[in-house]
């Protein structure tokens, strides 16, 4: 299984049979390691932690272009297939569903989630965070939230080893409590701090979230670069 971080929050998963994005922010995201797209031959899914533009960023487009499918909150479909998009797997919170050999799990956050259209907010459902499962690894993308304390509850019942781990601030949890996931709910053997560095509200920095977790090993992924999971 091989895993790409494309800045901010957006990754390319590959799996021993499918190619999934994660928050395709592509455009207008200043850490998007520019000609990757040109590498990017198939894509099976799409998923979508929340409606936010800098999460939802490219789906349309690239559902479209790859025909795949968008696996998201039922809002956030059902936007999206008024744009065009066919193929969804629309859930809630709680939920999961299998598709091809990957397995996705619907787990909560705390922050929230609406566009911004014709000059009002417009809700896009509830914010939420991802386990996804396949060839024996299990991954944990936080989404974008505030510290809670039933991450433990995550860790207990999903047991993800890898950890896509919010630090940014402001919007997000931070180095400190991003930490205190990591070092007491959460038992991960490989974390990837992410949501920083990608616009100046951004305050947190990796290396401040790596001095402070004291389980796990934080890797500061450079974006476009692949990793062994």
């Amino acid at each position: 299984m091989k895993l790409t971080w494309l800045g901010h929050s957006a990754f390319h998963l590959q799996t021993a049979a499918q190619s999934v994005l994660i928050d395709p922010f592509w455009t207008g995201n200043p850490t998007f390691p520019q000609g990757y797209e040109d590498r990017v031959e198939r894509v099976d899914v799409i998923v979508l932690t929340h409606g936010h533009e800098d999460h939802l960023g490219d789906t349309v487009r690239l559902a479209q272009k790859y025909d795949a499918a968008v696996v998201g909150q039922y809002e956030v479909c059902m936007y999206v297939n008024g744009l065009g998009v066919q193929q969804l797997e629309p859930m809630n919170t709680g939920g999961a569903i299998e598709r091809n050999g990957v397995r996705y799990a619907m787990v909560p956050a705390f922050h929230s989630s609406a566009l911004i259209l014709d000059g009002k907010p417009v809700t896009m459902g509830d914010p939420a965070g991802f386990v996804l499962q396949a060839d024996g690894r299990s991954i944990y993308h936080t989404g974008d939230t505030a510290l809670f304390s039933d991450m433990a509850l995550i860790q207990r019942i999903y047991r993800p080893t890898v950890g896509l781990i919010c630090i940014g601030d402001r919007f997000t949890m931070g180095p400190e409590t991003a930490a205190i996931a990591c070092n007491e709910f959460l038992d991960l053997e490989l974390i990837v701090p992410i949501h920083w560095g990608t616009f100046g509200l951004l305050s947190g920095q990796p290396q401040d979230f790596q001095a402070r977790v004291r389980r796990g090993r934080v890797h500061i992924a450079t974006p476009g670069e692949p990793f062994e999971l």
